[in-house]
């Protein structure tokens, strides 16, 4: 069916499936032969999958959705839940991408959104008994054996027997949720890393309305000068970075003469300016951050104090980011 249901995790997304995925449908489902044993045969003509596809938006009860990597904003798998009925549903057609690690977290978010948008009282899962693998994924992130249905399905003219698998919401959030959220944000840090390399934290910007005015209130924190005062003509600012044991380094900021840079965030008593990061690939790394809806403030420009390239950026929680080329 057409629906708007979607969620947003560590590493991976939820959106409902388009006319326009079937040919990454056709691909995912027929990239695996060792796995097609196990799935219905689907054929290679994407005519022939959209037409499947405009039957499925006219179903009611049945949620497609496919799984994308938020890092570069790719579809890498399947996953759908279907036959509701009386708060239950059946969840399936689940086929991730040779080489993804989206497995956990796709599982994670559908329960969420099954639970949390749709309000479903729990999801069983039906996998034929001889696909190993897949069963004992299901016993390992903590779901219920139900039993095993004898003949559950029919593939490439034979019987198979499918083991009943399920978790209703209280199961789901005090065994599974914490399991699979703990596996999520390990994988999102491993794709993060694998698409821009390091990313490493440098400082927290500060605004001020007068940096010698507030200097003596971070000493007595524990802070001392690590910088000379620099000024930056091009982003109308006037810094100085300060360092302290077992504290952030801070930059502190304020306008120069004639420039309104900071007038925002002191209007509206915003201390904490923006969070740095060192980048290796500050390109991929704006186009990650931008696949996560966040803006650009301030594009690609020559930082004066650091000599490399920096950028600024908006995150759809209003936070401002200054990305810092290595």
């Amino acid at each position: 069916m057409k629906h708007r249901y979607s969620l947003e995790g560590y590493g991976y997304r939820l959106r409902p499936i388009k006319l326009a995925d079937a040919a990454f449908v056709i691909q995912v489902r027929r990239e695996d032969l060792e796995r097609n044993r196990y799935i219905h045969p689907i054929s290679e003509d994407v005519a022939e999958q959209e037409t499947w596809l405009e039957h499925y938006f006219e179903r009611d009860d049945d949620y497609y959705f496919i799984v994308e990597n938020r890092v570069t904003s790719t579809p890498e798998g399947l996953i759908a839940f279907y036959n509701v009925e009386n708060g239950w549903a059946e969840w399936g057609r689940w086929v991730i991408q040779k080489g993804s690690l989206a497995a956990a977290e796709s599982v994670y978010l559908l329960y969420r959104i099954a639970f949390e948008q749709l309000g479903l009282k729990g999801l069983y899962c039906r996998t034929l008994a001889v696909n190993t693998p897949v069963v004992s994924f299901h016993t390992s992130i903590g779901e219920k054996t139900k039993g095993i249905i004898k003949n559950s399905a029919i593939i490439h003219g034979e019987a198979f027997d499918a083991v009943e698998q399920y978790a209703d919401q209280e199961h789901f959030y005090r065994e599974i949720a914490p399991l699979l959220e703990k596996q999520s944000q390990t994988i999102a840090h491993r794709n993060l890393k694998r698409e821009l390399g390091e990313i490493s934290f440098h400082h927290i910007g500060v605004a001020t309305r007068g940096i010698e005015k507030e200097l003596p209130l971070y000493t007595l924190m524990g802070y001392k000068k690590e910088s000379i005062f620099f000024e930056d003509q091009t982003q109308g600012i006037r810094g100085l970075f300060l360092i302290a044991k077992n504290q952030p380094r801070l930059e502190l900021l304020e306008n120069l003469v004639g420039s309104h840079t900071l007038d925002e965030p002191l209007k509206r008593g915003q201390k904490l300016y923006h969070t740095a990061y060192y980048v290796q690939h500050i390109e991929k790394a704006v186009k990650v951050f931008s696949h996560s809806r966040a803006k650009i403030i301030s594009p690609l420009k020559q930082s004066v104090y650091f000599g490399k390239r920096i950028c600024f950026l908006m995150l759809p929680n209003m936070s401002l980011i200054e990305l810092i080329e290595l």
